[in-house]
């Protein structure tokens, strides 16, 4: 590890070159033209061009001003400005004038010389061109390869082996700091610019004015963004100090017979990390770029870990015996398929993949975070999808890979979905969904451990039994109650034991619906639909046989809207400039008839515990298996307040408020739901909130309350925040919460920046997270540091990161993120 830490400073070096080249905002002047002659010329106005027909060709000279002979033998003459030469090689030169020496057959042009080639720019006093071999002598101009700026009589350009011309430079100097005298210098024994495409260092130095502070033997940096050497330094309490450094290339060409193309499409990333509580890890990132415009889709990814210490823990709760060969392979990725559809010549074809492969439970926790937060089980699938104008067909494989978590799998699920369209083009429209699913879900070892197994032994007065019950579903709980009531030794409990820990069953599914929409005097939207469906379960697991169930539904929707204007209605300082109000009241009564389920047929597509309401069309129900009798009303009203701004409708405000009344409720037995209130306000810019709102107003509604805001406003340029609250109280199965995010950056000034993030848990008054950064603005590089600290009850866990950030290169920064979450 000590000798690691020698890359700490390479930010310095790297981001200079990780850019493309961009356009130079000095742009050669036009060309003039030479001023035509209508009469001969006196001896001391002599055209040199006249002089000697021996001048060799590649050379085009524009000029004005005088022409006028040095000697009295007319071979060498000045020749006042501007003056623009252009060569057989692409180059275009300025400058203040020119002397022709036709003994030595040169161009001696000086006075503020610009040479431009291409991205690569060239100035100093004087440079000479060579008539006989047509190049430009450049050793006393200083060179820059926007933004590169190279030293000046230090470099050579030469040709390679393709014919490409290169600059090379022995001991030689570049920086990116385009002042008169450079605040840093990065030399070395050989710098090789292969424009376009990378810089090459041999026994390179950094130098802060004339002192050296880093040194490597050898650097190749690519010129793109993505590519070359990358480096993150920082620490955390599960992880020690460590050093995260990538470095990237690409892959694939013409010439490739397995990545070939127009040109390289394969990015990739190498990876060589050092922990010092976790030992050294490695892999490689493969991006597909031809498929950058999705993110969720086109990459390959491989790490390892050669772990020290994996029981290592960042909350402190114990862990079990862990390999300490650690890994993680993901593939996701879409591969089109060609094919001459007979039925539709517009239809696309796909093979998808989605694939997670994990050495363990604890990897994602340990290695990415980040990623852990979003989806800590992540699936496993592979699907075949055929897309037209409106069907969709798949065909998924959903893989267990990973046995240390509760996942099911599909093998196979086949469907085939309608969206909503006309039946021959009339008033009538269909959508309607056919599925026939093999499913099998399985209970990882730890959720046995730790949750089933003691809900079976524990007396139901225990309070970990009654803290524990409301953590498993309906299904579960009821056969959980089922378990209970067994006898000692009862045949019985086997099978029921293994339906409830790995339920399994076929089903085959299909839901056909069909709707319309009416007008009634211009005002009244009616939109009244019908469905049906029907499930079959065979081969289920458990005490149950093969069962079939049928399904019916009714329901109508009705809505109008209210429309005013105000013209004259502003409010400047909230952005306001004209107000349009629609107010439009809307209700949907849904009515669903359901076959009986034997209570002991197996649940997998159930559902799951949440806050929001679930969906009243069949259709939009995915939990299938949890699909019971309702009847119920939705009711509310959506407002909608309009602006003029920058030529067009801005939304200014919008909410939508609603419940549900019920006359049979599948979930609690209410006969109201929460009064729900979604709003979004954007008045200006620079000032946003959100609400989502719902708690009781009827009896006890839903039995708990729930409030959701989000605030981001920026009071001044120096100044802005953002606040987010979670409250949850008394929900059924979710454990109570009240729960503020804050974030605020101040720039103090042109040097100083401070940001903060705290995140409480006012529920056990615990300041979960709080993490501080400065940064501090200097005239090439922005260097920024910060502190973090994360409350996980059990054990407090810290770290600590450093970025250095070079200005001329922002895009190319280090990702500054001092909790990797």
């Amino acid at each position: 590890m000590r000798g690691s830490w020698c890359f700490w400073f390479l930010p310095f070096l790297v981001g200079a070159f990780a850019q493309e080249p961009e356009s130079s905002d000095l742009a050669p002047p036009a060309a003039v033209e030479i001023p035509e002659l209508t009469a001969p010329a006196p001896a001391a106005h002599v055209d040199p061009h006249q002089v000697s027909s021996e001048l060799p060709t590649g050379v085009n000279l524009s000029l004005q001003g005088k022409i006028e002979p040095l000697d009295a033998s007319n071979r060498r003459f000045r020749i006042s400005g501007p003056i623009e030469l252009k060569t057989n090689r692409g180059e275009e030169v300025f400058a203040d004038e020119a002397i022709l020496d036709l003994d030595r057959q040169t161009y001696l042009l000086q006075g503020h010389v610009s040479i431009f080639n291409g991205p690569m720019i060239q100035r100093g006093e004087r440079v000479t061109y060579d008539l006989k071999t047509q190049k430009l002598e450049t050793s006393r101009l200083s060179v820059s390869y926007d933004p590169i700026i190279l030293e000046a009589g230090s470099f050579d350009a030469v040709m390679d082996e393709n014919g490409e011309r290169i600059l090379v430079g022995e001991n030689a100097g570049i920086t990116t700091n385009d002042v008169e005298l450079p605040h840093y210098w990065l030399r070395a024994n050989r710098t090789t610019l292969y424009p376009g495409e990378k810089v090459v260092f041999d026994d390179l130095k950094l130098f802060i004015g004339d002192t050296p502070i880093f040194w490597l033997p050898y650097l190749s940096q690519p010129l793109n963004g993505q590519l070359g050497y990358r480096f993150l330094p920082g620490g955390r309490t599960n992880l020690g100090f460590y050093l995260l450094q990538n470095y990237g290339i690409m892959l694939g060409d013409a010439d490739n017979a397995f990545l070939g193309g127009k040109k390289p499409w394969l990015l990739s990333r190498w990876h060589l990390d050092a922990r010092s509580r976790r030992g050294l890890a490695t892999g490689v990132d493969l991006f597909d770029t031809r498929l950058a415009d999705n993110p969720n889709l086109g990459w390959m990814k491989f790490y390892y870990a050669d772990d020290l210490d994996p029981t290592i823990t960042r909350s402190g709760i114990p862990r079990g015996p862990i390999d300490p060969n650690r890994y993680r392979a993901e593939f996701q990725y879409r591969i089109p398929l060609e094919f001459r559809d007979p039925w539709n010549k517009d239809a696309e074809y796909a093979l998808n993949y989605d694939l997670h492969i994990l050495s363990d439970n604890n990897f994602l926790e340990d290695f990415d975070p980040r990623f852990y937060r979003d989806n800590s089980q992540p699936d496993n699938t592979i699907f075949f999808t055929r897309r037209d104008e409106t069907t969709l067909f798949t065909g998924l494989a959903r893989l267990r890979v990973n046995d240390f978590y509760r996942a099911d799998s599909r093998s196979p699920e086949i469907s085939f979905d309608h969206i909503r369209r006309p039946i021959f083009g009339g008033a009538l429209q269909h959508e309607g969904q056919t599925s026939f699913t093999v499913a099998q879900e399985n209970m990882a070892d730890p959720t046995r451990d730790t949750l089933l197994d003691p809900l079976l032994t524990l007396p139901e007065s225990d309070p970990t039994y009654q803290r524990m019950l409301p953590q498993v579903g309906r299904y579960e709980q009821f056969l959980i109650g089922q378990l209970r009531a067994l006898p000692p030794g009862d045949p019985q409990y086997e099978t029921l034991y293994r339906q409830l820990t790995n339920p399994e069953y076929s089903r085959f599914h299909t839901y056909q619906d069909f709707a319309t929409q009416w007008t009634i005097s211009d005002w009244l939207h009616l939109a009244p639909h019908a469905g049906a469906g029907y499930n079959r379960y065979f081969d289920a697991s458990g005490v149950a046989g093969d069962t079939d169930r049928g399904m019916m539904s009714l329901g109508l929707e009705a809505s109008f809207k209210l429309q005013k204007d105000y013209p004259d209605f502003r409010i400047s300082s909230l952005g306001v400039n004209g107000v349009r109000h629609t107010l439009q009241p809307y209700a949907h009564w849904s009515y669903l008839s359901v076959s009986s389920l034997d209570p002991s047929t197996p649940q997998i597509d159930r559902l799951t515990f949440f806050t929001r309401p679930v969906p009243i069309r069949v259709g939009r129900f995915t939990a299938i298996d949890d699909l019971n009798n309702w009847n119920l009303v939705r009711l509310g009203f959506r407002n909608r307040l309009l602006t003029q701004r920058d030529g067009g409708t801005h939304q200014w405000l919008f909410t939508d408020t609603y419940l549900d009344s019920y006359i049979d409720d599948p979930e609690l037995n209410r006969e109201f739901s929460n009064l729900y209130q979604d709003i979004t306000f954007q008045p200006l810019p620079w000032m946003a909130v959100d609400w989502q709102l719902q708690f009781p107003i009827f009896g006890s509604g839903s039995g708990y309350n729930e409030f959701t805001t989000g605030l981001r406003f920026m009071p001044t340029p120096n100044f802005e925040f953002a606040v987010q609250q979670r409250m949850l109280d008394n929900h059924p199965f979710l454990l109570d919460s009240n729960r503020i995010n804050f974030r605020a950056y101040w720039r103090i000034n042109e040097n100083w920046g401070f940001g903060l993030l705290q995140q409480w848990e006012f529920a056990d008054d615990t300041l979960e997270m709080e993490q501080y950064t400065m940064h501090r603005n200097f005239e090439n590089w922005i260097v920024s540091a910060g502190l973090m600290r994360r409350d996980n009850r059990i054990r407090s866990e810290y770290g600590f990161m450093i970025n250095f950030t070079l200005k001329d290169f922002p895009d190319v920064s280090m990702p500054f993120r001092i909790d990797a979450e």
